[in-house]
């Protein structure tokens, strides 16, 4: 399937269903963007109170030192918190995604869910919103990797000649936001999440310092998805039929926009709101895909109470945590358990 596997509404990005380790509860307590832990303003208000904030500076867990410069030298700090995933003009055209500004790989390089038998359904390679997810989550692509770098002029070369077309990123072009503002630190290392994603060592990686023992920053090995897809919910799986919710497994949107999206309209709107479930529709039916179980802007976890603090791991629906007891559940709303795992099935 070719790359420009396009959906006409794109209502979200987000991130793979994460496993393992400590964030087997979708939680962790030294994540607190912008905060020290247990500060109920922490993952609030915005994309820019979140993780996924690359110009962000963190403090030590239970500390406050700034650790946020020594992120500099593993990616380039934009100043601009929307530049690593968008741009106003001069946007990636490989990839149908609201003027996205990162390197993005071809689907052909990911290898899927392949255990048909225990769904039933019909599986594809990932769609435009699970490929702008793995733009960074796969490994191959450096977290700062831009097509075009943030303000007018910033790019000497006045180009955007970066790698467009390509897994890789560019270095070269990568290392010029140095000599268009000197000072600002092009880092010369434009770092991957981690060493099992296609770097051969781990000090040239994010995981260099967030592994549980440099800084005492948390892992962020459950971030690490790599290519191979298998082990990970099933993403580009055509949603059950009529046939599969008439039978009592899966749920049925009450909202289909064929060619778009469907999702599950809770509050009866009729729109798909940032915490609500969707599948995609990007020309061969409704879809499962990253984006249809996470938001990468963060959702509140009291839904339309912008004031509760997100929901884990950027989920759409809290799947549960609302224990307050731990560091990193405080003014999170619990939505029950398995919540997003119960809005299509039915177990």
């Amino acid at each position: 399937m070719d790359i420009t596997k396009t959906t006409k509404l794109f209502a979200g990005l987000g991130m793979l269903i994460l496993t393992g380790g400590a964030f087997a509860d979708g939680w962790d307590p030294k994540s607190n963007a912008n905060s020290k832990p247990r500060d109920p303003i922490a993952n609030t208000g915005g994309v820019g109170d979140t993780r996924h904030n690359m110009t962000m500076n963190y403090l030590r867990y239970g500390g406050s030192n700034d650790v946020g410069a020594d992120m500099d030298e593993y990616r380039n700090d934009y100043g601009a918190v929307c530049v690593y995933c968008h741009t106003p003009h001069g946007a990636n055209t490989q990839i149908d995604a609201p003027l996205w500004n990162r390197t993005v790989a071809p689907d052909s390089v990911y290898e899927p869910y392949d255990r048909p038998t225990t769904l039933m359904r019909p599986m594809s390679v990932p769609g435009p919103t699970s490929l702008t997810c793995l733009s960074c989550h796969d490994g191959t692509i450096a977290i700062d990797s831009v097509l075009n770098m943030p303000g007018s002029g910033r790019n000497p070369m006045n180009n955007s000649q970066n790698a467009s077309r390509a897994a890789a990123s560019n270095m070269d072009f990568l290392n010029q936001w140095a000599i268009a503002y000197p000072g600002t630190g092009a880092s010369g290392k434009h770092a991957t999440l981690g060493p099992d994603l296609g770097n051969s060592e781990i000090s040239d990686t994010c995981a260099g310092c967030h592994n549980n023992s440099i800084f005492e920053l948390e892992s962020f090995r459950a971030f690490m998805i790599g290519t191979d897809l298998r082990n990970d919910h099933p993403v580009g799986v055509l949603y059950p039929d009529a046939a599969g919710v008439e039978a009592g497994f899966f749920n049925e949107p009450n909202v289909k926009l064929p060619g778009n999206m469907a999702f599950f309209d809770t509050n009866g709107n009729n729109r798909a709101d940032l915490d609500e479930v969707r599948l995609y529709d990007s020309g061969e039916g409704y879809e499962v895909e990253c984006a249809s179980c996470h938001d990468p802007h963060g959702v509140p976890s009291g839904g339309s109470d912008t004031n509760t603090r997100f929901s884990p791991s950027f989920l759409r629906i809290n799947n549960g945590i609302g224990d307050e007891s731990h560091d990193g559940n405080i003014n999170i709303v619990s939505n029950g358990p398995s919540a997003l795992c119960l809005t299509c099935h039915t177990k």
